[in-house]
Parts: structure tokens; sequence; C-alpha cells
């Protein structure tokens, strides 16, 4: 991979990755991969045992949402695994075209997407932290005011999240069964980064691969009135459109591998995320304030900006998309001979049906499916 693009666009997405195991490039995969499926089965046996033994509607709607972010976990960790190949080839594509020979205005286009990819997984991040930060606070908060402020009696230990650990007294073992929650949040909000924020990077590539098609088509013609109209002029112009062709082909064939690798399982994302979200605000609505529905809180602020991350990355796609056409449009293209304005033509029509983002096939990922699933929740 490239040094200057992995230090200056692709750091937070290296660093995710490899704690968890899934850079490309990556030699020693194997200890990270296991602790993480580790920490995911223990999760699920936990939370699931608590579900079994202990089953009520009560305990249902507190367990849920932890239970679906716990199978998300899985469903994104291995959707990498699994697709291993597919990944890397993403990652290979991306590296090619930026290495491919290019003007300075085509090098700016693609830093702006990648400037753009970069603003938008830090936000992602931010978000990661301050919700991972909401969910320390309910089971810290005792254990430092007992410090701090003490009280004749030591304060109600409580735990981060429902789940039964088969042990008889659970309070006896309360400091190593929260030291284990803390590792399976930390674990669970690098895991999200990691595939979430590739995501966000690999369909900001696509769209500045549109772009520069675009770009490459606007100025396909800008001979057309600063030289002698001849031969030579038009056979200029049809090789840049070759060159054009060539670059919108490449990134429509991106935008299938991405379509290829991610649609099932942001399908399964989308689908777990929306049942989540109404569990928590269900949750919400029945209960009190206290220092848990601060956690709920930051549970719905983060499974908001989830689902928003996934179908936001369609709406991208469908605006380079439209941009790409207006940059078709635009230049005097009925000007030409017969041969590049038949080019035009079918390009033109080719982009009548655009280029879409999709949930398993089932559900077009824009933000007017995101505004559709959150009213409807």
């Amino acid at each position: 991979m490239d040094v200057r693009l992995e230090e200056r666009y692709l750091k937070i997405n290296k660093i995710y990755s490899i704690i968890v195991g899934m850079w490309p490039n990556q030699k020693r995969k194997t200890i990270p991969r296991i602790f993480v499926e580790l920490i995911a089965i223990l999760a699920h046996l936990t939370q699931g045992g608590n579900m079994v033994l202990f089953f009520s509607l009560t305990l249902a709607m507190d367990q849920i949402p932890f239970l679906i972010a716990a199978i998300l976990l899985m469903i994104k960790y291995n959707n990498f695994i699994i697709n291993e190949q597919k990944f890397k080839e993403l990652f290979v594509s991306i590296l090619n075209d930026w290495q491919k020979k290019k003007t300075h205005e085509e090098e700016m286009i693609l830093e702006k997407y990648a400037d753009k990819s970069l603003f938008f997984i830090l936000i992602y991040v931010v978000n990661a932290y301050f919700c991972t930060v909401l969910f320390l606070i309910l089971p810290l908060t005792p254990i430092l005011l007992d410090i701090f402020i003490p009280l004749n009696e030591s304060r109600p230990r409580v735990q981060m999240y429902p789940a039964y650990y088969y042990i008889e007294n659970e309070a006896d073992y309360y400091y190593p069964i929260l030291i284990f929650s803390i590792v399976s949040l930390l674990t669970a909000m690098c895991v999200y980064i990691a595939t979430d924020t590739t995501l966000v990077y690999v369909v900001q590539h696509a769209c500045g691969l549109l772009t520069l098609a675009g770009y490459r088509f606007r100025n396909s013609l800008n001979d057309l009135y600063s030289m002698r109209k001849d031969s030579k002029m038009d056979e200029k112009i049809y090789r840049r459109m070759c060159y054009a062709i060539k670059t919108h082909k490449r990134a429509l064939a991106y935008l299938t591998k991405i379509e290829d690798f991610y649609s099932m399982n942001i399908f399964a994302q989308v689908g777990a995320s929306i049942l989540c979200l109404t569990v928590t605000l269900m949750k919400i609505a029945t209960i009190k304030w206290s220092m848990e529905t601060n956690q709920y809180y930051g549970f719905v602020i983060a499974q908001v900006v989830h689902i928003f991350f996934l179908t936001a990355q369609g709406q991208f796609v469908i605006d380079s998309h439209d941009n790409v056409y207006r940059d078709m449009y635009e230049p005097y293209w009925y000007n030409v001979q017969y041969k590049i304005q038949a080019m035009f033509v079918l390009i033109l029509r080719r982009n009548l049906n655009p280029p879409l983002l999709t949930a398993g096939g089932l559900m077009q990922l824009n933000l007017n499916t995101f505004a559709q699933d959150n009213a409807e929740i």
C-alpha cells in the first residue's frame, strides 16, 4: 500500500483494522481474529443465557438492543473475513487508481474525495467514543464516588449491560465481570470503526472516480473551437473520449465490487439496526430518567448515526453520478463528427440507469430511505 496514501488518508482505518486483524497487508491476523471471535461468542452466550433463563418482556426490552449489537458485530466482522480477497481487491484498486498518471487537476479531484472521507470518518470515530464513554460511566460512577466521596457503605454496583455469567454469586466476581464488559465494549467499538470507516472510504473513492470521469468528459472537447477543425482535432477528441469512457467504466466496475461485497451485509445491518432502534426507543418511553437512561440515549445516538452512515453512502453515489451526467451534457458534443456524437449519446443513455448501492438488492441506500425508516419508527 502506498505510504503517502496510508499516512494521510487511511491512518485511522489502518490502526483499528490492525487491532482486529482486518488490514489487507497485515501479516499477523490469527491472534486478533481469535480474540475478537472469542469475545463475540462469550458476549452472545452471556446475553443469550440471560434471555433464556430469566425471560420476561421487561428483560427482553433491556436485552435485545445489546444482543443485536453483538449480532451486528459478528455480521460485520465475519463478512470481512469470509470475503477477505474481495476486500483486498477493493484496496488494490484504490492503490492502482492513485498510482495512475494524472494531471494536477485530476489529482486534486481524488484528494478532494479522500479528504471528504476522512472528515466523515472523524465524525464517526468521535461519535463512537462518545457513546463508549456513556456506557463506561454507568458501572464506573459508583466505584469512583466510593473513592472520592465515600459513604458509610459501598454504593450498589451495576453491570454495563444485562448478562448472565453462569456463576452462583456474581457480586463476588464483579471486577472480573466489569473488566470483561469493558473489553467487550472496546472490542465492539474497534470492529465497528474498522468496518464502517472502510465503507465510507471505498464509497468516497468510487465517487471520486465518477467525478474524475465527468471531468474528463467535460474537458474532452476543450479544443473544439481553439483549433482548426480537421481530422487531427477529431482524432484528439476521440482519444480523450475513449479515455473518459474507460474511467467511467472503471468507476462503475468499482461500484459493482462494493455492491457485491457489502450488499447482503448492509441488508442485515439495516434491518437489525432498525429493530434495535425501535426497541431502544420503546424502552426510553417506558422508564423515568436515571443514570441508566443516559446509556440508552447514547445507544439511540449511536444507532441513528450508524443507520445514517450506511444509507448516506448510496446518496453520495447518486449525487456523483448526477454530476457526471451534467458534465457530459454541458459540452457542445452535438457539434463534433457523428462518430463522437454517437459515443456521447450511448454514454448519456447508459447514465439514465444510475449505479445504486442497495441493501440486498431490496432497498436502495439513500437519504430518502433513511428518512422513511426513521418516520416508520
